[in-house]
């Protein structure tokens, strides 16, 4: 039987040097205890801290993964996204400690084969980014370089593959709704399922601790096909004191439309978009999705896909998900990324990138900070500033269709849709068509060898990966292809024999579908 202790408690039990993974979701009652306890005591320290996906709170505050950002208290992180989390990203940026940014969906799959006793996970996931270790190996800093690899490169049946190797959990910390008086553990009221079960049996069947955070205890045993973490793999379990410290996200306490206890009318939920630049890439991507497609949106602009499709019309003939696990409903974007509302299913995040993997997306529309010419992306890591890859890695190297949406440059750009053309006032001072990527998060090589369907979208222009590289195939209306175009850019792209205009519906007031 699991004991019932607090969350000090339980921090407590935790040896110096442990290895612990931990479930990427607002676990703020065990989490704070683990920055308090270290204060108060100096340990647990030396830590190695897995975790798989981004958790806010996007400043310095001691929330999230915030609260593991000491350097005493950790000596080693491995993450699959930390650019939310500044006091972490200061001890990456600064060397104070060793860093490896791993692709979300390989993270959370890595757990299961940790779990399983299997060799690692093998997969063509990461092949020719940065995670490959003929590249960087995902050593974010200097600090790592002389480290250990983590990934190597294997071959299977004449194909390269990378191999992430196996490493053992000492302490899990994962999170669910109720636990029964076995210590069985529900998820009637979580928003997203993550990879709980895989990381509470990683780190049981490695001999560690499991420590599971609550928001309440039953009396009653709990229905078998409703226990998400049976207890048996449960150590110790913390409830939560307040749904401040059990919340669905970082900024929302509780929203009854993430779990289904109550479906809300979703037909206001997306203002129609202005038109300008954003609103063009977006409706140039919707232009590519075909009804019955299931879709991947990332945060920022792609996030606007939805609601174009929305004012098209088209919302409910799609299907969107995220890589947390949601299918279906409405995903929340920007600081709420992760849940949805009114969401049709929710699966583990393990469970989710398999799907991912094995090509069950139809398309994917994500963001592009930097592309070079033989079109490899970079969204990691921009000079000294860690960001990770996220589920980025994934996605773009499974989905059938993938879109890179973004403006053609950033920083103080002054650019109208008027008239049904585009003016370019004034031009971003970053130029992000650049001579080499500072990170390669998405390999141009590795996509042009399998032949994947890979399109860059932006307001003036749209460029496709074909065989020898990045060409020009379609410009905006108004926009002059030399001065606008090829003169801002740090290489020479390809241009193809016949660039088409960008669609005229996509500069028009009007929906594009009247």
């Amino acid at each position: 039987m699991p004991e019932i202790l607090t969350a000090d408690e339980a921090v407590q039990r935790i040896p110096d040097g442990a290895t612990v993974f931990v479930v990427p979701m607002p676990i703020e009652e065990v989490y704070a205890a683990f920055h308090r306890v270290y204060e108060a005591t100096g340990s647990p320290k030396d830590l190695t801290v897995l975790w798989a996906a981004g958790i806010g709170p996007f400043s310095s505050e001691r929330r999230g993964m915030n609260h593991f950002g000491y350097a005493g208290m950790i000596k080693r992180v491995i993450l699959g996204h930390v650019g939310l989390n500044h006091e972490v990203v200061k001890l990456v940026a600064t060397n104070q400690i060793e860093a490896y940014n791993l692709p979300q969906g390989v993270m959370a799959q890595w757990f299961r084969e940790v779990a399983a006793g299997r060799p690692g996970l093998i997969t063509r996931v990461g092949l020719g980014t940065f995670v490959d270790p003929r590249i960087e190996g995902g050593k974010l800093n200097d600090r790592t370089r002389e480290c250990e690899d983590l990934v190597e490169v294997i071959e299977v049946d004449g194909r390269e593959m990378l191999r992430y190797k196996p490493i053992k959990g000492d302490v899990g910390v994962v999170r669910g709704t109720t636990a029964d008086p076995n210590g069985n553990i529900t998820f009637e009221n979580e928003a997203i399922c993550m990879e709980n079960l895989e990381a509470a049996m990683a780190v049981k069947n490695c001999g560690g601790m499991v420590i599971a955070q609550v928001e309440r205890l039953s009396d009653v045993p709990a229905r078998p096909m409703n226990v998400k973490i049976p207890g048996i793999l449960v150590d110790i379990i913390v409830v939560a004191t307040s749904r401040k410290t059990h919340p669905h996200t970082l900024f929302v306490d509780h929203d009854p439309s993430y779990t289904g206890e109550e479906r809300i009318d979703l037909s206001g939920a997306l203002q129609p978009m202005p038109l300008n630049q954003e609103k063009v890439i977006c409706r140039r991507a919707l232009q590519e999705i075909k009804k019955g497609n299931l879709i991947n949106l990332g945060v920022g602009i792609p996030a606007g896909v939805a609601q174009v499709a929305q004012e098209e019309g088209m919302l409910e003939d799609i299907t969107l998900s995220t890589e947390v696990g949601i299918i279906g409903g409405l995903p929340q974007g920007g600081k709420n990324f992760g849940p949805a509302q009114n969401p049709q299913a929710v699966i583990s995040q393990a469970a989710m990138f398999d799907f991912y993997d094995g090509g069950g997306l139809d398309a994917a529309c994500l963001g592009m900070a930097q592309v070079d010419a033989e079109g490899n992306v970079n969204v990691s890591k921009l000079g000294p500033n860690v960001i990770g890859c996220g589920g980025f890695v994934n996605i773009t190297q499974s989905a059938k269709k993938v879109m890179f949406c973004g403006e053609f440059s950033a920083v103080g750009a002054d650019i109208a849709v008027e008239n049904g053309a585009l003016t370019i006032r004034n031009d971003g001072k970053a130029v992000k068509f650049v001579e080499k990527v500072d990170q390669i998060t998405f390999s141009g090589k590795v996509a042009r060898h399998d032949g994947h369907d890979i399109l860059f979208i932006t307001e003036r222009c749209v460029f496709r990966l074909v065989k020898d590289g990045l060409m020009l195939t379609e410009i905006a209306p108004g926009v002059d292809m030399q001065k606008d175009i090829l003169d801002r850019m740090h290489f020479k792209p390809l241009v193809a024999d016949n660039v088409q205009t960008m669609d005229a519906v996509l500069f028009q007031e009007k929906p594009m579908s009247t």
